[in-house]
């Protein structure tokens, strides 16, 4: 069985000295900014990992990362943390790249659909009603058979 290199150790080392790898930095950024993406896309990325994530890399490399992402990524993060938000369906790959931003922010997820649904119906019912004109009393009238027209006036003909 072959021993393996402890790659944290490696990472930890090439940063501490970075002037000793000049022809691997562009490798290094793309490497590092690989693997916090695939962290992220983890399935079993909770919120607190998140961040966390945000905290130990700061908030500018963890923009730079988030706009990194796309926009299919950026939505399935979305959807894993924040999955009862309202705007979630409709919103823009920008918004979802924001939302991400502001849950690692401290920002808490929105809750499920039902207490928003609760919150919206007294405010439903202090609406007044409105009323149908088909339901009105002109609408209403039936035919009884008899014409309930003023006769026309004697003595002038129909034209015709």
């Amino acid at each position: 069985m072959a021993l393996d290199v402890d790659g944290y150790a490696v990472l930890k080392a090439v940063a501490a000295a970075p002037d000793a790898f000049p022809d691997i930095r562009a490798d290094v950024a793309k490497a590092g900014r690989a693997l916090v993406v695939k962290q992220l896309k983890a399935k079993a990325l909770p919120l607190p990992a998140l961040r966390r994530i945000r905290d130990i890399l700061g908030a500018e490399s963890f923009a730079l990362i988030v706009d990194g992402l796309t926009d299919a990524e950026a939505k399935g993060l979305v959807t894993r943390l924040d999955k009862h938000h309202p705007d979630l369906k409709a919103a823009s790959a920008a918004w979802h790249r924001r939302r991400i931003g502001a849950l690692a922010d401290r920002e808490e997820p929105a809750g499920k659909a039902k207490a928003a649904k609760n919150a919206k119906a007294p405010a439903a019912e202090k609406a007044p009603k409105a009323e149908r004109a088909l339901g009105s009393r002109p609408f209403s009238a039936t035919w009884d058979g008899k014409d309930h027209d003023a006769p026309p006036p004697k003595g002038r003909k129909k034209k015709g």
